[in-house]
């Protein structure tokens, strides 16, 4: 099995047209097929028939799809993929003649997706040098689900007073591994630091409290997509030597793909909130309350804040300004919306939608807290790029974008620049100026799946540079090489300049864990 296929069975189809057991969507995770359908019989497509087409495929759990999201060849088998579904849903529902929707949609789809409408690019002003590491023994392969830039101390040392170094903590899908590496050691080297059965995101934040930091990891607790109650909240405790104790503090839910820790009752304690991505029946937002009052015994106690599966990113910060942290969440799947959840005090949230995307299969994939514009007040940088459905295509709609924070928790989309695939972004400071936040996006889009992709010069590595308020240009670090679901930015070196860390989780080109885009300064600057 390539890492490719792996990655898809394990994510299941993020941001994909996926029926939520409430009603048929048009694409969905690999599950068991039944028998074919009973097909009604055909009738004329009439505005009445129409109508029920769109009250129908857009009923209950997400909006209605538009024919130009897939090209017409696919059409058929997706309809008849999705009323198998909804004959499993045993929904109330009187569907529309089956021939009467393929019908639709193939009359009104394009034979083929549009090419992406890509912005020109231009060389970056600034140039970056590759570094990579070999991974510890252990495995043949690394699949890269989550890169975090962090300060975390030697074993046996303390802090330094003038800062700790930036170092990188990874989590490696394949095998299981915790594990950071020190650019800054005289001779780096990836040290793991514990093993959780498939950690999809991990956090440093002192728990306890105790002076030391720990390590807070998001278990999927399965590769492959399942509604099985396997994903876990694992606690890495840090202890005086800097090894970690493993301790489990929530179990039994579905795949959990975040986790954030914050006081958010101002009690001085800090709780958990846990996206728990699961699959079609399993899935929620999960607010963990904690109650411990003996660290050797931790107690959370866990209560459903939303009960929509999909969730990929629940980060935290005060959008509203009231001193009382939030968080923001990511639903993916038939969701393909952003929620903030204001903290109204005593372990309660109100949601409130920020952004819905136009229709299903927008493929959902990332989010950042961030002030993108300058102004003081914190945006969202958002990508729409998963590629992982059945069939495989480049589709057009995957972009970076942003939801400007216009205040009065007021959220504007902005779309960058167009990217097949793209999985992630994060923002910083690359090139100066002063003009807001600039971004750096990678992409996913495995070459079993997608052998073209070298043809079509998708960008694999891009940076955005932010050259007025609001307006972006392009500079490819790599092209073709669409290895990648994570990245991060910052100040590696210590050379007062953010470098670029690129997780790779299927390369063709290094089975490195991560690939180092060394800031070496302005091109310019080179040359003086």
């Amino acid at each position: 099995m390539t890492d490719s296929s792996l990655f898809r069975r394990w994510w299941l189809s993020r941001g994909g047209i996926v029926l939520a057991v409430v009603v048929w969507c048009v694409s969905c995770s690999r599950i068991p097929e039944p028998p074919p359908p009973i097909l009604s019989e055909p009738k004329e497509i009439g505005p009445a028939v129409i109508a029920d087409i769109h009250s129908f495929c857009g009923a209950s759990c997400h909006t209605y799809p538009p024919p130009d999201s897939f090209p017409r060849r696919v059409w058929r088998s997706e309809v008849e993929r999705g009323f198998r579904f909804f004959e499993q849903s045993g929904l109330p529902l009187t569907p529309p003649p089956i021939e009467s929707v393929v019908r639709y949609y193939e009359d009104r789809a394009p034979d083929e997706l549009p090419p992406i409408e890509q912005v020109a690019a231009s060389p970056s002003p600034v140039r970056f040098e590759r570094v990579s590491y070999p991974p510890p023994p252990g495995g043949e392969k690394v699949a890269i689900s989550n890169v975090k830039l962090v300060r975390l101390p030697p074993p046996g040392r303390p802090a330094r007073p003038d800062g700790e170094p930036l170092s990188i903590l990874a989590c490696d899908m394949a095998t299981g591994r915790v594990m950071l590496l020190r650019p800054t050691d005289p001779a780096p080297t990836w040290t793991v630091l514990a093993r959780v059965t498939n950690p999809a995101h991990a956090e440093v934040i002192d728990l306890d409290q105790d002076g030391i930091l720990d390590i807070l990891v998001a278990d999927l607790g399965s590769f492959p997509p399942t509604d099985r109650r396997c994903g876990k909240v694992v606690w890495l405790r840090g202890k005086p030597d800097g090894t970690y104790t493993p301790i489990t503090l929530l179990e039994n839910v579905g795949r959990v793909a975040d986790v954030q820790a914050a006081d958010f009752r101002g009690t001085g304690k800090l709780d958990l909130v846990v996206g728990v991505f699961g699959l079609i029946a399993a899935g929620e937002i999960l607010y963990l309350e904690n109650r411990t009052t003996d660290w050797s015994r931790p107690e959370f106690v866990p209560r459903t804040v939303d009960s929509r599966h999909g969730a990929i990113h629940v980060p935290v910060a005060d959008l509203n300004g009231d001193g009382k942290p939030d968080f923001v969440a990511l639903l993916a799947q038939e969701h393909e919306t952003v929620v903030a959840f204001l903290n109204e005090g005593g372990g309660k949230f109100t949601a409130q939608t920020l952004y819905k995307a136009p229709h299903p299969g927008w493929g959902s994939s990332g989010i950042q807290l961030t002030d993108m514009n300058g102004d003081g007040l914190l945006d969202v940088l958002y990508t729409n790029g998963d590629i992982l459905d059945e069939p495989y295509l480049f589709k057009p709609y995957h972009s970076v974008s942003w939801l400007e924070n216009k205040g009065g928790m007021k959220f504007e989309h902005h779309t960058i620049t167009p990217m097949y695939g793209v999985h992630n972004a994060v923002a910083a400071n690359l090139f100066g100026g002063g003009k807001g936040s600039d971004a750096v996006a990678v992409s996913f889009l495995p070459a079993d799946k997608f052998p073209d992709r070298v043809a079509r010069k998708a960008d694999g590595v891009v940076l955005l540079e932010q050259v007025s308020a609001g307006k972006f240009v392009r500079h490819p670090l790599a092209v073709g090489e669409c290895d990648a679901v994570v990245c991060a930015a910052g100040d590696l070196y210590r050379t007062g300049r953010p470098d670029v860390v690129v997780g790779n989780f299927s390369s063709t080109t290094t089975g490195n864990p991560v690939t180092i885009w060394k800031n070496l300064g302005r091109v310019a600057d080179a040359k003086k």
